[in-house]
């Protein structure tokens, strides 16, 4: 018996852009690496893009949806594609898999399990059923079973279950696999988060041995709406084993991961296995499709591409590379501000640089960008997106007389290693001006004894529209600095250090930033080397410099050293523990802080995270890169108004 050849592919999406995903699909439906292909397994809602949010009420996006699906059956005649969109059907609009073969829509697979957790908020625009269907519909020109089926194609057969189906402790998979499924697809819109992947794999290869089958996974990859990463990386795990893992994070709009597998090999498993004759879990009988009935046994090719078919390639070993959390938090990044720049067709970046760990980081990461961008994309990618590369980073250096000039050195010379745009001024004049209008109108002299913190925040503030002018005249995004634990505590400046059109480091820790700069320092990330402004800022204590330059500001003194306010903030937030429980956690983790000092920072962050949530919702778009972030429009909701005790 021939082997049989799954392509399963990762696609790179933008929510409505309907023309745009319909070339990408069917530019990888037509490449080289599907064109022996069995079957070409596409990501979950690739046709609409996943990310239209309230879009998704609107009939237009489903009846553009169909329009695609009218075009993309006609190149099935020999091969299976699935493809994701939503469909409207009866008074509810459903998450669903198109099968296509034979120049027709075989059936459409509604899901089951939606993801509302987290980042996802599917039960807000579709519906899903408790049970398996099995009904007819009349959708893009065909009667179409809408429904939950296993499919039969020649010697071998599939079911398909999408995304949260294969997370969920309800799996659909135990039926199929016990009515004898060969192959169990699951499409996914799964997005990146540091070390997820490894939890994927380990789903899906012990899925793939307790139903004894092939489990195909692919994803969607890139930055598709804004807020959002997702990572590519399709799995092939078969009877417990990892097979082969698809490029995650790829910078190029599809990728294509292929394998061959033998029926036969899965049945001999199921024969060991399993030996109930009446499995209790077995309910009802699901509804077979016989595939070979649509075929079209014309096609321009003149041949059967399953008879036909070259001598089937050799296994490959894993070649996908792994990367360290630090190695993933680079990469997803920059993909994230890649495919952000582009699809905003927007020219470039302009950064406030400070000297500090923060701006820094940005700073890297655009360059990483443009990089791996040229690395994977050719030479010529900004020109062909009308970018000029040389501008594609400019940065600003702010100075007050409450800077220090090791700051400023640090700012140069980062910018000199990174070979980008760097400018420098000095804003004090515009600062007093500021001052000295506000002074008139209360006709009194501000101080820093009682006006501690107006004054810090007048700087920022004066250096918000200067920057924003500097990065309108480059007709570039202006990227916003914090990171979230600056956002749970409300440590910026509203309408200063806080303005942007993105803040790429928000869905990640302090202390996550200063261990990922130390990390590029000991020549661990293959993707930045050691800078020598770098050494020099590490040697620095983190300092927002907005106080006199006598009192030794720093962000620690402010606040609380940041390892501990990321633990008091993951017990709190995340962990959703109560105030006792978070103490006795962190007398085990700092046991060199007492006992009240403890307390006296669980207080102070619990006031603070609770008074700037107002701020929190006036932040500018962020990634979700950690197993939880802070952003209320993706991840972390919360009353602007509350009185927690």
């Amino acid at each position: 018996m021939p082997k049989i050849k799954i392509a399963a592919v990762t696609l790179n999406t933008t929510p409505l852009d309907f023309l745009g995903n319909y070339e990408s699909i069917t530019k990888a439906i037509e490449s080289r690496e599907t064109k022996e292909a069995d079957c070409i397994l596409f990501p979950e809602l690739c046709i609409s893009g996943y990310g239209c949010e309230d879009a998704f009420y609107k009939p237009d996006v489903w009846t553009r949806s169909e329009e695609m699906i009218r075009e993309l059956k006609t190149f099935s005649k020999n091969q299976i594609i699935i493809v994701g969109l939503p469909v409207f059907v009866g008074s509810f609009l459903y998450n669903c898999m198109a099968v296509l073969y034979g120049g027709r829509v075989v059936a459409l697979v509604p899901k089951l399990n939606l993801a509302n957790t987290g980042v996802h908020y599917e039960r807000r625009w579709f519906h899903s059923e408790s049970e398996f269907l099995n009904r007819t519909i009349p959708f893009a020109g065909d009667e179409v079973p809408f429904g939950h089926f296993i499919f039969q194609r020649g010697p071998w057969n599939f079911a398909v279950e999408i995304c949260e189906d294969s997370w969920s402790v309800q799996k659909p998979a135990s039926f199929y696999s016990l009515q004898g499924i060969d192959v169990l697809f699951s499409p996914g819109a799964s997005h990146f988060a540091i070390g997820k992947q490894t939890i994927r794999k380990q789903i899906f290869a012990e899925s793939s041995r307790n139903q004894c089958n092939l489990q195909v996974f692919t994803n969607l990859v890139g930055n598709e709406s804004g807020r959002i990463i997702f990572e590519g990386g399709a799995i092939f795990a078969s009877l417990g084993n990892l097979k082969k893992e698809g490029p995650r994070l790829s910078f190029s709009p599809f990728q294509v991961t292929s394998f061959d597998f033998d029926p036969l090999e899965i049945r001999a498993a199921k024969a060991r296995s399993f030996r109930d004759s009446k499995p209790k879990s077995q309910s009802t009988e699901i509804p077979r499709i016989q595939l070979d009935s649509f075929r079209n046994e014309t096609n321009s090719h003149g041949f059967s591409i399953l008879d036909k078919r070259s001598e089937a390639t050799k296994e490959e070993d894993l070649s996908s590379i792994v990367f360290s959390p630090f190695e993933e938090f680079t990469k997803a990044v920059s993909l994230g501000l890649y495919d952000y720049l582009r699809k905003s067709k927007t020219k470039g970046f302009t950064l406030s640089l400070s000297g500090g760990a923060d701006s820094a980081t940005c700073a890297l990461l655009v360059h990483t960008m443009k990089e791996i961008s040229k690395y994977e994309n050719g030479d010529s990618i900004f020109s062909s997106l009308g970018i000029d590369e040389d501008n594609l980073l400019v940065t600003i250096y702010q100075k007050t007389e409450n800077n220090s000039s090791l700051t400023e050195e640090i700012a140069k010379q980062l910018s000199e290693e990174l070979g980008c745009a760097f400018h420098s001024i000095t804003i004090d004049q515009a600062v007093d001006t500021s001052i000295k209008l506000i002074e008139s109108v209360l006709e009194k002299k501000l101080n820093w004894k009682e006006h501690d913190l107006p004054l810090q925040n007048i700087q920022a503030r004066v250096r918000s529209p200067l920057v924003w002018l500097l990065a309108n005249l480059n007709g570039h995004l202006l990227l916003s600095t914090g990171n979230r634990s600056e956002a749970a505590v409300g440590y910026t400046t509203m309408d200063g250090d806080s303005s942007g059109s993105l803040a790429p480091l928000a869905g990640v820790s302090k202390e996550f930033l200063l261990d990922f700069l130390d990390d590029i320092q000991k020549e661990n990330n293959r993707f930045l080397s050691p800078k020598e402004s770098i050494r020099i800022l590490r040697n620095t204590k983190p300092t927002a410099e907005l106080k006199p330059l006598s009192e030794h500001q720093e962000d620690e003194k402010d606040l609380m050293p940041y390892p501990i306010l990321q633990s008091i903030e993951r017990k709190l937030v995340f962990l959703a523990k109560g105030e006792s429980d978070c103490l006795e956690g962190l007398k085990q983790e700092f046991p060199w802080e007492g006992t009240e000092k403890l307390s006296e920072y669980i207080r102070k962050f619990k006031k603070l995270f609770m008074t700037s949530q107002w701020k929190r919702e006036r932040l500018p778009p962020s990634f979700h890169l950690d197993e939880y972030g802070l952003d209320p429009k993706s991840s972390y909701r919360y009353p602007i108004l509350s009185s927690e005790t």
